[in-house]
């Protein structure tokens, strides 16, 4: 009986230690769970943030190249004024 006690004894030390373990890497597993949900907002941010100034520059560029366009027009007119006067 004494045997049986202790081989119990043994078992149980065991499965203290595989428990320990085990809830070590749980822990290590939820740290590292808590960091890549933080990394995930973090990038959603960043490409929400990327793609406002994406819009942000489109709307820039259209606007310089109606400059662009009116400037062009302005000076076609000019030049064609110009030879009309010579």
């Amino acid at each position: 009986q004494l045997q049986v006690v202790q081989k119990l004894e043994e078992k149980e030390r065991g499965l203290q230690s595989a428990l320990g373990a085990v809830e070590k890497e749980l822990n290590l597993r939820s740290q590292a769970l808590e960091l890549h949900k933080r990394k995930a907002v973090e990038a959603a941010q960043l490409a929400e943030d990327l793609r406002a100034q994406g819009e942000h520059v489109q709307a820039r560029l259209r606007e310089l190249q109606v400059c662009a366009a009116e400037n062009r027009a302005a000076k076609d007119k000019e030049s064609l004024s110009l030879k009309r006067a010579q």
